[in-house]
This record gives structure tokens, C-alpha cells and sequence, in this order.
């Protein structure tokens, strides 16, 4: 791969190697990747056989744009996978820990606060956010997913725990 001054933009030049060129084939082929991967291992493959990006736009019906992007992109990086593929997007760090949803379990299954005969929603939402105070908000829906996840509903049934009738008792 090299820069090669065309007008007034340089033109990235795709020079693959074989195991490259198999990889993108076997993307391409197999077809199960994500619709864009597969695009992108296309635009690499008919830049490496010298098309230009007019030729490609109306071989893969692509903007000239995206041609442009991926040809830059394996500029930068230098790997097939890594220019084909999305770049892991960590998002978000969950804000409910193991610990809390141990927390809501363990509440949910000891007595009703006063007033109620059972844990409510909202009263565990409650209970978790004053025993941690650094958990800013959760909603109830997120409190009643830890529940089902854990298999109770303390809005159903007391959860108590029941151990199993001995046949010499019975």
C-alpha cells in the first residue's frame, strides 16, 4: 500500500497480500458478518484489483465517501480484520452491581416494611438507593427484572423459605 498524489487529494493505493486477500474472500463468501463488514472486505478486495472509487460506487452501489473512509482506515491501522470491522464500543459501565441486585434479593425475601404485606417496587427501590448512596437512581422496572431474574415475586407469593416435607413426618 502506498500514497500517490492524484489532484488535489492523495489516492491510497490497496496492495494485499494473499492471506489478506483469502481472509476478505472468506468474509465475503461465508456471508454471515454484519452487512457493512462484508462491504467494507468488497471495497478492499476491488481496490486491490485497481478499481477506482467511481467503479466501485457502481459495483456496490456505496458513496464515494465510504470508499474513501476504508481506504484511509487501512491506511491507519494496516490489518484487514481491524478496517473491516467496528472498533468494540465499550458503552455505558453497568450501574447496578452484583452487590446490589444480592441486596434486593436478601431484602425482598425478609419481612414487609410497615404498612405493606409485601415488598413493593418501589419500597425496594427505596431500601437499595438509602443503603447505597451512591447509586443515584434506578428504576423500578430494573429492580423487578432482578426479582424475576432471582425467580421471586414478592408482590405474588411471601417469600419464605420452605424446606421440603420429611416422609417420617408425614
Amino acid at each position: 500500500m502506498h500514497k500517490r498524489k492524484h489532484g488535489r487529494r492523495e489516492k491510497v493505493i490497496i496492495a494485499l497480500n494473499t492471506k489478506d486477500i483469502e481472509s476478505l474472500e472468506g468474509i465475503v463468501r461465508k456471508g454471515v458478518s454484519h452487512a457493512r463488514t462484508i462491504t467494507r472486505a468488497r471495497i478492499l478486495l476491488l481496490s486491490h484489483r485497481g478499481k477506482s472509487n467511481t467503479e466501485i460506487v457502481e459495483a456496490l452501489g456505496c458513496s464515494h465517501d465510504l470508499i474513501s473512509l476504508v481506504r484511509k482506515r487501512y491506511l491507519k491501522r494496516e490489518s484487514v480484520e481491524s478496517t473491516v470491522h467496528d472498533a468494540s464500543r465499550p458503552g455505558q459501565p453497568k450501574k447496578i452491581t452484583p452487590r446490589h441486585e444480592t441486596f434486593v434479593v436478601a431484602t425482598a425475601c425478609t419481612k414487609a416494611p410497615a404498612g405493606h404485606d409485601h415488598w413493593t417496587l418501589p419500597e425496594l427501590r427505596k431500601a437499595l438507593l438509602r443503603r447505597y448512596r451512591k447509586l443515584k437512581t434506578v428504576s423500578d422496572e430494573r429492580i423487578r427484572h432482578i426479582l424475576l431474574a432471582s425467580e421471586l415475586k414478592p408482590w405474588r407469593e411471601k417469600n419464605v423459605v420452605r424446606s421440603e416435607p420429611h416422609a417420617a413426618f408425614s
